[in-house]
């Protein structure tokens, strides 16, 4: 009898010890569950094993992209997280989806870095992003 109890006490720490994550500081997880997406900050947290999808860790500063857009228009974007909660399901791809949007507004003509700039900043503000700082280039 001692030796199930025994067996069934580490089978419950196993379990436990499984679902414990760590996110390192200026960094988020994404965490999948049932079709939502939630992001977990820096520092020690428990998810459910087998209930629970960790993704890829993002960072939350540092983000710098080079874009080509059409013709011989090439932007240079920095960027960061600021709320990772609004980013939702965006946050893994977070790179991918910033260049096509810039992609697109490079498309659209008479655009100084500023204006670059606001207009991203325009199209990604409501998802938790903040572009920092834009300089446009001649291919």
């Amino acid at each position: 009898m001692n030796e199930i109890l025994l067996a069934a006490a580490l089978l419950a720490l196993a379990f436990v010890a499984a679902g414990v994550r760590r996110v390192p500081a200026q960094r988020v997880l994404s965490v999948r569950r049932q079709g939502k997406v939630r992001a977990m900050g820096p520092g020690w947290h428990w998810i459910v094993p087998g209930l629970d999808h960790v993704g890829q860790g993002v960072d939350l500063i540092g983000h710098h992209l080079h874009v080509r857009g059409p013709g011989s228009k090439q932007a240079e974007l920095h960027f960061q997280i600021l709320d990772p909660d609004k980013a939702g399901a965006q946050i893994d791809q977070v790179d991918a989806f910033v260049a096509d949007q810039a992609r697109q507004a490079l498309g659209e003509a008479g655009r100084t870095p500023e204006q670059l700039k606001q207009e991203l900043n325009r199209r990604v503000g409501g998802l938790g992003l903040r572009v920092i700082r834009c300089s446009l280039h001649a291919g």
